[in-house]
């Protein structure tokens, strides 16, 4: 990972140590428990008894060595346990872990031991934090390490760790320095010319600019695809009740994951489960049947579907080719029309109603960019041409092999935001308007590209960050 020097700290951490159990408590081979900061080693001195009964030394640092932790004569567990000088550790502070046996117990018993002695138990992501405000790392690389403990998949992993090995940072730094440079044109001009309008260089700025803006665009061109990758891909399957739109997530989950019925309304809320296609996460969203109903929860169901298809990615929008083509049906497919959605026509195996073809036929000449796929969900029949239409309408044909650069709802924004006002500068800067109001939009434009690696991140920002983290990340 690469060191970034140009992360301001907020706040300092150095005057105490943290712990916590960086591993999870089920049953498992070991368990870790980690301690950051100055008095790290100490405590692990007090605690640890190691087996040959000689004491650490600065020579025996990043090694493991075997023995027992013990407090007032009692061995709580057997244990390894490694000291790590800062700087050149996770957090950049001195960092000390003992590996004890899996398991809830043993695990925790230690942790008790490290925090009477001294320690305080680390908040969410603290260990991480730490490593950003000592400048190890910047923030959007902070924000890969959680992507990559939330990854679902191999892209989604891959994606993360090329966040995480400073390729973004990279980027971001480089149109920080052209946009420093286009700055340091408009600032000197202010400063020490005296006609500062006429003499600025106009030409070869405006050149910079859209070199600039280009950059931009190229990050942002493959951004939805990162995120969708990052994310997964939130596909809900909707229609009528009794259609089939459980029958088809138990048939691509080749299990029975949902209660089907020959009884209307037997889905009332969102079931949603993950769905790995061709590398991508597709998070499979189940939903109520959308219909006008009496049923008090029935009706709940039918609000929080219409919420779901309003929020999707990708709506599956299911007929059942056997019934009449309804009104309510002609209705749906009109809200849904402007959005990424394929038509799936089941129930292939039965008889296609002549009013359920005239309506296919309608809309395939009214709308041909929109895919109808005719299915057996039932019988399993046409999932492979379904997978097929997924992926060529969310990625224009199979998933890309290439992670993408940008995938964070937040980096994205930034970003957008930070074109948006470079685009306002070229327009200033073209139109002759006053150097003040140029330096105004360059700044906003530098700031909001400084805003993803984290240069002027607040608390409240920090916060939001590693609300999610783990304890012992």
């Amino acid at each position: 990972m690469t060191k970034t020097t140009s992360t301001t700290a907020i706040g300092n951490f150095r005057e105490d140590t943290i712990a916590a159990i960086s591993t999870s408590l089920g049953p498992s081979g070991i368990g870790i428990v980690r301690l950051s900061g100055p008095d790290a080693f100490s405590i692990v001195h007090r605690l640890f008894q190691p087996a040959e009964n000689k004491p650490f030394s600065p020579a025996q640092y990043r090694r493991l060595r075997y023995g027992w932790i013990v407090e007032n004569g009692e061995r709580i567990d057997e244990v390894l346990v490694s000291c790590m000088p800062g700087p050149h550790t996770y957090t950049a502070e001195d960092v000390a872990e003992i590996n004890t046996h899996g398991g809830a117990i043993s695990v925790k018993r230690v942790l008790a031991c490290v925090l009477r002695c001294g320690a305080r138990l680390a908040d969410a992501g603290e260990f991480t934090r730490r490593a950003f405000l000592n400048g190890r790392i910047d923030l959007a690389q902070a924000e890969a390490v959680m992507d990559i403990i939330d990854a679902k998949t191999e892209q989604a992993q891959t994606q993360a760790l090329q966040q995480l090995s400073g390729e973004l940072s990279s980027e971001i730094n480089a149109l920080k320095e052209s946009m420093l440079h286009l700055l340091s044109h408009v600032e000197y001009a202010i400063n020490f010319m005296e006609d500062a309008q006429e003499e600025l260089p106009t030409k070869p700025m405006l050149e910079e600019a859209e070199a600039i803006l280009q950059r931009m665009d190229a990050l942002l061109q493959d951004a939805n695809s990162g995120r969708l990758i990052r994310e997964g891909i939130a596909t809900v399957i909707a229609g009528r009740p009794n259609v089939g739109k459980s029958s088809l997530l138990n048939a691509l989950l080749r299990r029975e994951r949902a209660i089907v019925t020959d009884i209307p309304g037997t889905t009332r809320d969102a079931i949603e489960e993950s769905y790995i296609l061709d590398g991508v996460c597709l998070r499979l969203i189940d939903t109520a049947g959308i219909r006008d109903t009496e049923d008090t929860v029935e009706s709940i169901g039918v609000t929080i579907s219409r919420s779901q298809v309003a929020q999707a990615d990708l709506i599956l929008a299911m007929l059942d080719g056997s019934r009449p083509f309804s009104k309510d049906e002609e209705s749906f497919l009109q809200e849904v029309a402007d959005k990424p959605v394929i038509i799936l026509l089941n129930k292939q195996d039965l008889p296609l109603s002549p009013s359920m073809q005239s309506a296919r036929d309608r809309w395939q000449d009214e709308k041909p960019d929109i895919p109808w796929i005719a299915l057996s969900a039932k019988e399993k029949t046409g999932l492979d041409r379904l997978k097929d239409a997924i992926l060529e309408r969310i990625f224009h044909g199979a998933a890309p092999k290439q992670p993408a650069m940008l995938s964070n709802m937040r980096h994205i924004d930034r970003l957008t935001k930070a074109k948006e006002a470079l685009e306002e500068a070229r327009r200033a800067l073209a139109s002759g308007v006053v150097l003040d109001a140029l330096e105004v939009d360059l700044r906003d434009s530098y700031n909001r590209l400084a805003d993803i690696t984290g240069e002027r991140a607040g608390e409240d920002v920090l916060d939001r960050i590693f609300h999610d983290f783990c304890v012992g990340k």
